[in-house]
């Protein structure tokens, strides 16, 4: 054994493990003081980060839970206003039945008088709580809660996003089927007896002979998805004709029920145009004016159409179609053509924006239309015009069509150019607002004039609205007042969806919430009980190193005995 004064290694090592001991206090009097096991990474870096993202994804679910909430509240005020358009719908079937009685001697304007401002008021609150026609929530609504799972980042946020459709939910008097788009006869006729009841008319020999088939009747219509109108007047080969079989046809009734069943034959045919044609909702009615005459009426609730008569053109009865706001001119030959009323169209003022147009020869011209979905994104396609494809106004407008026809995108289909009576072109749409932007050409003064502008649509008419002015049109709104509350009951039912889905989202988003915060406390949060005892530990350990310390410093002093004499 040695004795040295210059090193005490005894010294040394005790400081060494005093030194342990003090960090060692000092680290758990911070888990005590702190509440928490990890206080800097070097605790645990690991485990820190796993607690930062549990804090992390409890803060999303947090701000998920309030905006699932806000959702909410805005379904229970639209559920509110669903629920005074009910009431409403009950006052007008009320007046409608009323109405509707042949032994009511009163006024029967006085009764359309209050039913037609209740229509108005169930547009207006339909509109107030955004479920008009391309109103604020009549979409797919998206509210995103967070706490979703996934291999992608976009799977992840698709996860955690509850879907509210209410894009089919709509309840304004379109919607409901109680103003629609429609065209009638010309003139009003005595359908039931006389030289123009339905019976003569269609046992009239210069009828019969008119008929491409014997006994039947033709009608052909043109719209969205199922064939646009040429300049001409004619129909392109994407139309839905329909052959109606006027054998046991007496009266306007018998009239419009044959022509219904015609319709329903012609959608049900399967190809692409027919199922479209479906979809559209036309329909057949017979609408009697105060003075008691008929008027055969098309109608659709939420699509524009054309319809032609084929044949029967002897008679103006089934020849000439008006609309509610006709779209071009309404000719007074039996057979023409338009478009219902209501509809999106470029407008100048109070007149309709027409585009002459003078045939390319070499030179190009670019049209851009655009148009938005009930999601509000947009829509658009590109239109070329050439010498090719624009030698005149008819090629013009049929190379237009196609091109919006064949985008395969029925929101840019919406759109339909046509001629108008001063041989100028038009555009309309059955759709939402649209745009149409003439480019330049590369030729001066040649193709569509307005190059360089862009023109923006404007509803042009409403179409009809129920009326029960007459009884037999009092009956005719019974029968659509009827079909209006069960599509409000599916309106309803899908905003009552939404609600109990968001409520479901809720409850998931606060377990989450709480299971997360759970998780993160057993990584982050200190044992108590244990950091008192290591506490103490530490505390005792300080305690005996400082005085094994002092004992180790004065240890050389004993190497003094040996230097005495």
């Amino acid at each position: 054994m040695s004795f040295s004064i210059n090193t005490n290694i005894t010294s040394l090592q005790a400081q060494g493990y005093l030194q342990k001991s003090s960090q060692f206090q000092d680290s758990t009097i911070q888990k005590v003081t702190s509440g928490l096991r990890i206080v800097s990474s070097g605790d645990d870096a690991a485990g820190l980060a796993i607690a930062n993202s549990l804090r992390s994804d409890q803060a999303v679910l947090n701000q998920g839970v309030r905006n699932a909430n806000d959702g909410l509240s805005t379904l229970q005020t639209i559920d509110g206003g669903v629920n005074n358009i009910s009431q409403l719908l009950d006052r007008a079937r009320t007046l409608a039945t009323q109405s509707a009685s042949g032994t009511f001697s009163g006024d029967r304007t006085v009764l359309n008088s209050e039913f037609q401002s209740v229509m108005q008021e169930i547009d207006r609150q339909a509109q107030s709580i955004g479920l008009n026609q391309n109103g604020q929530f009549a979409q797919s609504l998206s509210v995103f809660i967070g706490g979703g799972k996934g291999a992608s980042t976009a799977e992840v946020s698709s996860n955690g996003s509850i879907g509210i459709d209410l894009s089919k939910s709509t309840v304004d008097t379109q919607s409901l089927g109680l103003t629609s788009f429609s065209a009638l006869n010309a003139a009003a006729y005595n359908l039931g007896t006389g030289t123009t009841s339905v019976a003569n008319i269609v046992s009239d020999a210069t009828n019969q002979a008119s008929n491409a088939v014997a006994g039947y009747t033709s009608f052909t219509f043109s719209g969205v998805g199922f064939g646009d109108t040429k300049a001409t007047g004619a129909l392109n080969q994407n139309t839905v004709s329909i052959s109606v079989n006027t054998l046991g046809v007496t009266d306007g009734a018998s009239l419009a029920s044959a022509i219904n069943a015609a319709i329903a034959g012609a959608g049900n045919a399967g190809s692409a145009n027919a199922t479209a044609f479906k979809n559209a909702g036309v329909s057949a009615s017979i609408v009697t004016d105060a003075s008691g005459n008929q008027k055969l009426s098309f109608s659709s609730a939420d699509s524009t159409f054309e319809v032609q008569a084929g044949d029967l053109t002897a008679n103006a009865l089934l020849g000439n179609f008006v609309g509610a706001t006709a779209v071009g001119a309404a000719t007074t030959t039996a057979g023409s053509s338009l478009i219902a009323g209501g509809t999106q169209q470029l407008l100048n003022g109070a007149n309709p924006q027409t585009f002459t147009y003078a045939a390319l020869t070499t030179g190009t011209q670019a049209l851009t239309f655009a148009t938005t979905d009930a999601n509000g994104a947009i829509h658009k396609a590109a239109v070329n015009l050439t010498a090719a494809n624009g030698a005149d106004v008819d090629t013009t407008i049929e190379t237009i069509n196609n091109v919006l026809q064949t985008q395969n995108d029925p929101v840019v289909g919406n759109i339909v150019a046509f001629k108008d009576a001063t041989g100028n072109i038009q555009f309309a749409s059955g759709g939402k607002q649209f745009t149409v932007t003439v480019g330049d050409s590369t030729e001066a003064t040649k193709g569509l004039n307005g190059a360089g502008a862009q023109y923006s649509s404007s509803v042009n008419g409403a179409g009809s609205t129920a009326d029960i002015s007459t009884a037999d049109g009092a009956k005719n709104a019974v029968s659509a007042l009827s079909d209006a509350v069960q599509k409000l009951g599916v309106a309803q039912a899908a905003v009552g969806k939404g609600q109990n889905t968001l409520n479901y989202a809720i409850s998931l988003a606060q377990s989450q919430v709480m299971n997360e915060a759970a998780a993160e406390s057993r990584i982050r949060d200190a044992d108590l009980a244990s950091e008192a005892a290591n506490l103490s530990k530490a505390q005792i350990l300080v305690q005996a190193g400082t005085a094994a310390l002092a004992q180790a410093n004065s240890a050389p002093q004993a190497i003094l005995s040996l230097l005495k004499g």
